[in-house]
């Protein structure tokens, strides 16, 4: 008897006739990458992880990858400067986009390069550290990224150097790959002592109903400040499905600001691994959906060794009839005695048809440890919202500004005074607040 012959994936039939495999040095995470996405396949409805993801947009087409760089249109490349003065890295449609890029005068100890100009011969740190946090035999999206990607972006910071400026690489995705899928990868490293900071960026054109799969792997080494700021502002007709990986060393300190707006479904899976004692990994993020829009935020953290310290504050505001999951985990080691983690979901309903999950966890495997956690589901106050109507404030300012004092506290945390201001702006721009409505809330 012959053995039945397994059919073989769409995107394994993509892989194998593809043509645009770029550099030779990443043949062997891309062929990983094929192997695991074609053993584990996309998660089914049954699994726990997944199961208030709706994937059928993704599941029920092939999204072949945008095999060339469309044209940013004048409006999408005005918002490049929204973030104030960085050192900026660009990529449109996957690809390097030199002419929008301005990596000028770049502080010493510090490298962005693009892996496309590393050719043949990448660093040794890059190689190791490619690949070596994200899981793809567990995350098949991060699988899907390990098999396509063609280009990302390395930043290096070198032992006890100190960055100002921020670095921002961009992901810009045009019209032109509507239907068509865009692999994003970054890996940041900040060797011992070091300081800097890095925003990663999304942004699209309304009319791309593109898949875009990023992977982002950041480790801060001892005593090392790392700042990243992730921004998910994609056009509304994008599926963002991403994965970012965090790891803190011996007395690291690794912030994390985590914005997700835009786009018609957004999942982000947060890996936070503390490796190393007196470390600490603070995230805070907050989403913004309207519509039909939905949004996910999975998190885990991880406290590996004793004496580390996380926090996780996220919050989120809910228009339309926008859904929106939370679903974080803390996991304290066995013998990492003396850990301080704390996790919060606050989520702000102002549609009658939006719907809001929350489900913040904990698995702790010491017995000396402190850790809390909760979440809470709400509208607004409606006395507060009587007091400001009665001192003359209409309905949409009053609800507006109870929402931005919601919001507030979050915003407030983000360390990159750029993305601070930013995202003061579009949730003054969401929910319709002019300046002289809001005196000092924000």
């Amino acid at each position: 008897m012959e053995a039945a012959v397994q059919p073989k994936s769409v995107y394994l039939e993509e892989f194998e006739g593809r043509t645009d495999v770029g550099p030779e040095w990443l043949d062997t995470l891309h062929e990983r990458g094929i192997r695991a996405f074609e053993a584990r396949g996309f998660p089914g409805a049954r699994e726990e992880a997944w199961r208030k993801t709706n994937l059928r947009p993704v599941t029920a087409e092939h999204f072949p990858l945008a095999d060339s760089q469309g044209v940013a249109p004048k409006e999408l490349i005005e918002r490049l400067g929204d973030l104030g003065d960085s050192y900026r890295l660009v990529f449109v449609d996957g690809r390097l986009a030199a002419d929008l890029s301005d990596l000028t005068d770049l502080a010493k100890g510090l490298t962005v390069t693009p892996f496309s100009e590393y050719d043949g011969n990448p660093p040794e740190r890059l190689v190791a550290a490619l690949g070596a946090r994200a899981d793809i035999d567990w995350q098949p999206f991060a699988a899907l990224n390990s098999a396509f990607f063609v280009d990302g972006a390395y930043i290096h910071v070198a032992r006890g150097a100190m960055i100002e400026k921020p670095i921002a690489v961009t992901h810009v995705v045009t019209a032109e790959a509507d239907r068509r899928a865009v692999y994003p990868r970054l890996v940041v490293e900040a060797e011992d002592g070091a300081e800097v900071r890095v925003v990663e960026r999304f942004i699209g054109d309304d009319q791309a109903g593109a898949l875009v799969c990023p992977v982002s792997e950041l480790s801060a080494g001892r005593n090392t400040i790392l700042d990243y700021s992730r921004l998910q502002e994609d056009g509304v007709a994008t599926m963002n499905i991403g994965t970012v990986n965090l790891a803190a060393q011996r007395d690291a300190s690794l912030r994390g600001a985590f914005v997700g707006d835009g786009g018609r479904l957004a999942r982000l899976d947060l890996v936070a691994d503390l490796e190393g004692e007196g470390g600490e990994i603070d995230c805070n993020g907050i989403y913004l959906t309207e519509g039909r829009q939905f949004t996910d935020f999975h998190t885990w953290f991880n406290h590996r060794v004793e004496n580390c310290f996380s926090r996780q504050r996220f919050k989120g505001i809910l228009q339309g009839r926008s859904e929106t999951v939370f679903d974080g985990l803390v996991k304290v080691f066995e013998g990492a005695q003396k850990t301080d983690a704390v996790q919060e979901n606050r989520n702000l309903v102002l549609g009658k048809r939006a719907l809001a999950h929350s489900n913040p966890r904990l698995e702790i495997f010491a017995d000396d440890v402190k850790c809390t956690h909760g979440s809470t589901v709400g509208e607004l106050d409606e006395e507060a919202l009587f007091y400001l109507r009665t001192r003359g404030i209409s309905a949409e300012g009053a609800q507006g500004m109870l929402t931005l004092a919601f919001a507030g506290e979050i915003v407030d945390m983000f360390r990159v005074s750029g993305v601070r201001d930013h995202v003061r702006r579009v949730l003054m721009r969401r929910l319709g607040v002019e300046d002289a409505d809001i005196g000092e809330i924000l």
